[in-house]
């Protein structure tokens, strides 16, 4: 297997992102520069150091981003019921943090500050949907604008999109395996989700179908890469910038040579960002000018502990598929 850093394998994971097509197989078939037997002998290698998660504009669905950082973490908190991920993280390389990155039905919005008081002393950045981008050095910086919640009645007519969503944030997230995990979690409830008849032997297909919906909204927008190797060997800060569009993006084009990728996600003033480079971002940061760096704040950095979190969203208590809505009563 190349270096991680290797332009070549850079650019496949680039190619990769930019993708709409859902489920491994159809990603490695439609990759002519290299064997379908290669992009699978790659993939079981990596094993659980490689996620590919479809990057879903969810505010249409009804769903916001919550950034939670959880301080003395009670053993709860990994059981969260609106957490799509998780790390560890540190803001002085002393104490630790659990990171949660939520979805919240915005049916819940009021009540989610008091269910956070289950999981420990939690603060929240509220954020839309962001946009993940490995950089290359002749690509121009991409970020996202802030998202509206207004939106599509997708969840009324297939609801299926949601366990179809939720599960691709889980390893392993092939389809095949995502539909067994879907249909031990909802059993015969699996039904109600359907628009149709349950295909037992290749229920995949009733995920690739959620997905083409999704699609045709144009709420499906690129892969976003979870790429271990590439994290071992950087260093991963989570920051938010308190900037427009246009000062961010001067702003971290002037850290372009020391960042391997970048993750937004707009904010009421500013937006949250996960920056990944090579230990030299530190420094960088670090040479911002004063006015620069006061308006950056809750700056974190990954402690790369293993293994990650395990954490999933739980459509299961948060859904009624007969009512075709969110729980408003938990």
């Amino acid at each position: 297997m190349p270096s991680c850093l290797h332009p070549a394998l850079l650019s496949r994971l680039r190619s990769l992102q930019r993708s709409t097509n859902v489920g491994f197989h159809r990603v490695a078939t439609s990759d002519s520069g290299r064997s379908v037997r290669t992009w699978y002998r790659w993939h079981r290698t990596l094993g659980d150091r490689f996620l590919i998660v479809p990057n879903v504009t969810v505010e249409p669905l009804g769903l916001q981003h919550a950034h939670v950082f959880v301080e003395d973490a009670r053993p709860a908190a990994l059981v969260f019921p609106f957490a799509v991920e998780a790390a560890w993280i540190t803001p002085d390389f002393c104490r630790e943090v659990l990171y949660l990155h939520c979805l919240v039905p915005t049916a819940l919005l009021g009540r989610f500050p008091k269910l956070l008081q289950s999981i420990g002393k939690a603060s929240v950045v509220w954020s839309s949907s962001g946009w993940q981008q490995l950089l290359a050095d002749n690509e121009a910086l991409l970020l996202p604008m802030r998202v509206n919640g207004s939106g599509t009645d997708l969840l009324q007519r297939c609801p299926f999109i949601l366990p179809a969503m939720m599960e691709l944030w889980t390893y392993p997230n092939s389809l095949p395996l995502a539909w067994h995990r879907i249909h031990r979690c909802l059993g015969s409830s699996v039904n109600r989700y359907l628009r149709r008849a349950v295909r037992q032997v290749n229920g995949k297909s009733h995920i690739t179908e959620a997905f083409h919906l999704l699609q045709k909204e144009k709420l499906l927008t690129q892969q976003v890469i979870r790429y271990h190797p590439l994290l071992a060997v950087s260093v991963e800060v989570f920051v938010l910038a308190r900037f427009g569009l246009a000062e961010l993006t001067k702003l971290l084009s002037s850290l372009r040579r020391v960042l391997h990728a970048v993750e937004t996600y707009p904010t009421d003033d500013g937006y949250w960002c996960r920056l990944l480079g090579p230990h030299r971002l530190l420094d960088a940061i670090l040479g911002l000018s004063p006015e620069e760096r006061a308006k950056l704040a809750m700056v974190h950095f990954h402690t790369k502990r293993h293994p990650t979190p395990r954490v999933r969203f739980q459509y299961e208590r948060l859904f009624d598929p007969k009512e075709k809505r969110w729980r408003v009563r938990r």
